[in-house]
């Protein structure tokens, strides 16, 4: 394509897209004010409004559901090679409290449109919406298929989301974005961390607090296991794309009374590693600190629970896909996004341990997510809609 077509094609899509600003701001409202907190989830609320959508455009699709009510939708454009995958979650977190008004009744403001999911991840659906929008009615010259799907289940772990969808239905494709990293497309998501999930239990006796040398203590014993995995040393501690690796003492739990001795003390950690790094060094190094603590402390015993271990996902910096976003996020905004690593986990795991080739990209202010009165910028995601629009007809046309 020459420039001149090229640039012919970018305004197109820009005024395209800016005479359906309308139309993404009137979907983020009802996908918010779909109430899909999960728990419970029932993203089938949400779903019933993308599928009135597809079904408006007659763009086929198929609902998946592996519990009732925790559904997912996925619909397709085209039918040949190369497929991108589009995923965005239609659950929510909990709302919290101190909202200026309902968290589940959408309302704008300034620019922006208020409630839970705004910004994670109803507002960016509603864009991918009006991209789907624009590939339908332009289907006869691509040469690939488009998938956009409406996933459930993100936020907690996606077993009956994404995961569900790749293991279980079949959805698969060469490429796929997911925009679920805000940032406001200044970053592409090109490697997350390693995330580890442990739970400790220390076993001790019960017994009456006002003669504790008659019981094992749960709770002491607990403490100077944890002030020793508190130094644990990693085995690697820097990259060029990530902050160093972290450990947190996420929870705590012992004890009823405080004229009890407690017989049982259980521990979370979270523990995000870097992709030079195993999981499984550090689950041994916490082992062999244990051992060590049962021999130093005896009565002390511990056993310890592996509640997930998400390896470490990198992709090359150059592959197509970070090119595709930088050229086309410099063409609607002048500037080039840069690739990053991120501390936090997005479903792009599942997709590249799946040999999907995944990025994460999109619009929105990183502390908007998860917080009383979410909120996100309406020109963000008229933007991001412009940008994923030449994204996809570069790959797939």
């Amino acid at each position: 394509m020459n420039n001149s077509s090229s640039n012919n094609l970018v305004s197109h899509v820009k005024n395209y897209m800016q005479s359906k600003e309308k139309e993404i701001v009137d979907l983020t409202c009802k996908l918010i004010n779909a109430k899909t907190e999960n728990p419970p989830g029932d993203e089938i609320l949400a779903v019933r409004i993308v599928e009135d959508f597809f079904q408006s455009l007659q763009i086929p699709y198929k609902i998946f559901e592996k519990t009732k009510n925790r559904a997912n939708i996925v619909g397709s454009i085209g039918n040949g090679l190369p497929s991108l995958l589009v995923a965005c979650h239609l659950d929510v977190v909990p709302a919290g409290d101190d909202w200026k008004r309902n968290p589940f009744e959408a309302w704008i403001e300034n620019g922006r449109i208020y409630g839970r999911g705004s910004s994670d991840n109803k507002g960016q659906m509603a864009s991918m919406m009006a991209v789907a929008r624009f590939l339908k009615e332009n289907e006869s010259k691509l040469k690939g298929q488009f998938i956009l799907a409406g996933v459930a289940d993100e936020e907690r772990g996606s077993a009956l989301g994404l995961e569900y969808l790749l293991n279980e239905c079949g959805i698969k494709a060469d490429f796929a974005i997911i925009p679920d990293v805000a940032h406001n497309m200044q970053l592409i998501d090109v490697t997350e961390k390693g995330t580890l999930f442990l739970e400790i239990t220390s076993h001790g006796k019960q017994a009456h607090g006002s003669r504790p040398e008659m019981g094992i203590n749960a709770i002491w014993n607990m403490i100077p296991l944890l002030e020793r995995i508190k130094q644990l040393k990693f085995r690697e501690v820097s990259h060029p794309l990530h902050t160093p690796p972290t450990l947190n003492l996420g929870s705590i739990h012992s004890g009823t009374s405080p004229n009890i001795v407690p017989a049982v003390c259980k521990a979370q950690l979270d523990i995000r590693y870097l992709p030079d790094d195993l999981g499984d060094n550090i689950i041994n190094d916490i082992k062999n600190i244990i051992r060590e603590v049962e021999a130093e402390c005896p009565p002390a015993r511990f056993d310890l629970k592996i509640i997930s271990n998400q390896m470490p996902t990198v992709v090359p910096i150059n592959n197509p896909l970070v090119e595709l976003i930088s050229k086309h996020t410099l063409s609607i905004f002048g500037t080039r996004p840069q690739p990053k690593g991120m501390s936090g986990a997005t479903v792009t795991k599942q997709l590249i341990q799946k040999g999907i080739t995944a990025v994460g990209f999109g619009p929105g202010d990183e502390t908007e997510a998860h917080a009383t009165n979410e909120s996100i910028s309406i020109k963000e995601l008229v933007d991001f809609a412009k940008i994923m629009t030449l994204i996809a007809l570069d790959i797939l046309s």
